[in-house]
């Protein structure tokens, strides 16, 4: 098992950064997604990694509660009860992640003997050591009032359920609990074929981003500005074709043509609204780039120059 696992929205590099530096600093064995060598397969190797760590770091900002991805390493953190919050960025956690239960590091420069950088490293020692982390660092669910006096009951008067009908989102969380499920049931507060649904399957939602995020590249592109009537690109005569292609030995690859000209460049990952890719030039040298797709825009970038591209109206058929 591994040491430390960093979850954090590549927005917050820079304050992401200056943390790892200082736990290792400090001795931890810290992972994060800059360690990804290039040839290295971008999920299978985040997956990985998140599989064997032992304490999981999550960063919250307001990019990252919004990021699948990060909420997705959270939750399975959180069910293995490995999962330690930090706020790089002052913002809410996602829903049914606690009340601010993590340490505020958004004004944190680097100080390790800062008493909240302690108090991760404090929290972290718990963790590898097979104890809980300090309260208020780690995950601490919500509790309501209702909860507090219902559950031990053991049973629900009428009064009691008319007022958890009136807490709206807070009913279906109250009549989950199998105790209460036959009377919220039997007053009419839920159907009886009602279930929770199970958390999402971070690996599923990893697939399905690639998918969009790859199906986002097919089509005409071209490059100018847009016509401010039309939205669209004012000449599309000169535009070049993106098509997304499979092959048989399960290697995507993203196909390039015009006039003249095609290129493909093979799929190292796709994830985080950005698909990496890797590909040889006309003389034969290895090199990187990224698409990064958001509706009719894309930007290319190779060689760290930057290419923005407008989607073209399809032709017609």
């Amino acid at each position: 098992m591994t040491g430390i696992f960093i979850s954090y929205k590549r927005e917050d590099l820079a304050a992401v950064q200056r943390f790892v530096q200082g736990l290792r600093e400090a001795g931890q064995d810290v992972w994060w997604d800059q360690d990804i060598a290039p040839d290295d397969p971008w999920e299978a190797t985040i997956e990985r990694q998140l599989e064997a760590a032992s304490v999981v770091i999550v960063a919250w900002s307001t990019a990252a509660v919004a990021s699948e991805n990060v909420k997705a390493e959270a939750r399975r953190a959180r069910t293995k009860g490995k999962l330690i919050q930090v706020f790089v960025e002052a913002c809410e956690p996602p829903l049914f992640f606690g009340e601010r239960q993590g340490v505020d590091l958004s004004g944190w420069r680097g100080d390790t003997s800062d008493q909240r950088f302690q108090t991760v490293l404090t929290a972290a020692h718990a963790i590898q050591a097979g104890r809980k982390p300090p309260l208020g660092v780690g995950y601490a669910p919500k509790r309501s009032n209702v909860l507090a006096w219902i559950v031990p009951a053991g049973a629900i008067a009428s009064g009691t359920l008319a007022l958890v009908a009136n807490l709206g989102g807070a009913r279906d969380t109250v009549c989950s609990i199998s105790a209460i499920t036959e009377p919220c049931v039997r007053y009419g507060l839920i159907a009886e074929e009602a279930e929770i649904p199970p958390p999402a399957d971070p690996a599923a939602i990893f697939a399905a981003e690639r998918v969009r995020l790859l199906d986002g590249l097919n089509g005409r592109w071209a490059r100018g500005d847009l016509d401010p009537l039309t939205g669209k690109p004012g000449d599309c005569s000169q535009s070049l074709s993106i098509e997304v292609v499979t092959s048989e030995d399960g290697v995507t690859r993203i196909r390039l043509t015009a006039e003249g000209f095609e290129s493909r460049d093979q799929v190292e990952s796709a994830a985080d609204g950005v698909i990496r890719v890797s590909g040889r030039d006309a003389t034969g040298v290895v090199k990187d780039g990224r698409y990064e797709p958001n509706g009719d825009q894309l930007t290319y970038t190779s060689g760290g120059v930057p290419t923005t591209l407008y989607r073209c109206p399809a032709e017609p058929g």
